[in-house]
């Protein structure tokens, strides 16, 4: 079998960001000055930037729904706007919302009493984790600058001794963003602490720390990156997802070869894929379907 590996090129990414801090330390404040933004708030934390944020050209919406969150990335990533950033404050509620709408739903279905979350066990888990990480993968897609914010909690080791902090959102969610930040307040200053850079050994843009301001951030990352303007993404059409269902219905394919194109395609569902994607699938279906129709 011929090896399929390429040669790699250097891609001009989008900026992903992982911001987290404690209380009071202003999160919102350092990410609203990326200007036209369009922020996700679900503490109402932008009640107090409406000037601001109407000058630098951004627009809030506010919400606690998960599904409604999940609507709104997929228009940013498909439909033509003017936006640059996208600002999800804080995350922590996001996966909040999504245990509580899978809490309604298992209590629905549940036989006899209402059960705690934790006696639902893997199956619950697994739905809210598979939500959580299908918006994680729209976030990444997205042609835009994403800045996720997160509340900070205590880690603790053994014997529940303090061993540090750590934002409060899904474990892991730092692995998933190429940069990750911890904001503090030192001397009066808002300080911004690298804790993870994408980068090859010794070209690192950021330094272990440095005072948060988007001039400092657009110095480090460059200002032409995050300016830049918002490409939509063709997604999978419904004729097409139906017109795959259809062609699979035909044909027998080894169920070991589309989880090989969804693995590929980095998706767990036939609509989220990529327009030029699910074509591919389609088209070698329907090769596959040709012989059968001559005999």
């Amino acid at each position: 079998m011929a090896l399929k590996g390429i040669k790699p090129e250097m891609k001009e990414k989008r900026l992903k960001l992982f911001l987290y801090g404690p209380a009071g330390v202003g999160k919102t404040t350092a990410a609203l000055q990326f200007p036209k933004s369009y922020v996700i708030d679900m503490e109402k934390g932008t009640d107090y930037y409406s000037e601001s944020m109407s000058r630098s050209g951004s627009a809030v919406f506010q919400t606690i729904s998960g599904d409604d969150i999940k609507a709104e990335i997929k228009a940013l990533l498909t439909e033509k706007h003017d936006y640059r950033t996208l600002i999800i404050d804080p995350i922590t509620q996001l996966y909040n919302a999504l245990q509580e709408k899978w809490t309604r739903i298992f209590e629905k279905h549940s036989k006899g009493d209402a059960a705690e979350i934790q006696d639902f066990g893997m199956r619950f888990w697994g739905r809210v984790k598979s939500e959580y990480k299908s918006i994680q993968r729209m976030l990444l897609s997205l042609d835009m600058n994403v800045i996720i914010t997160s509340h900070q909690k205590d880690v603790y080791g053994a014997g529940m001794q303090k061993i540090g902090v750590g934002p409060d959102s899904m474990k892991g969610d730092q692995y998933v963003f190429d940069l990750v930040f911890r904001l503090d307040n030192i001397n009066g200053k808002r300080v911004a602490f690298t804790e993870k850079e994408r980068s090859e050994i010794g070209k690192n843009k950021f330094p272990d720390s440095f005072e948060w301001s988007y001039d400092n951030f657009t110095k480090f990352y460059g200002k032409d990156v995050i300016e830049r303007a918002a490409a939509p993404v063709v997604m999978a059409t419904p004729e097409q997802v139906k017109e795959v269902e259809r062609l699979l219905e035909i044909i027998k394919i080894d169920d070991e070869k589309i989880s090989d194109w969804f693995t590929k395609a980095d998706v767990e569902t036939w609509d989220e894929m990529k327009f030029d994607t699910i074509q591919k699938c389609i088209d070698f279906l329907n090769k596959k379907i040709s012989p059968m129709e001559a005999k």
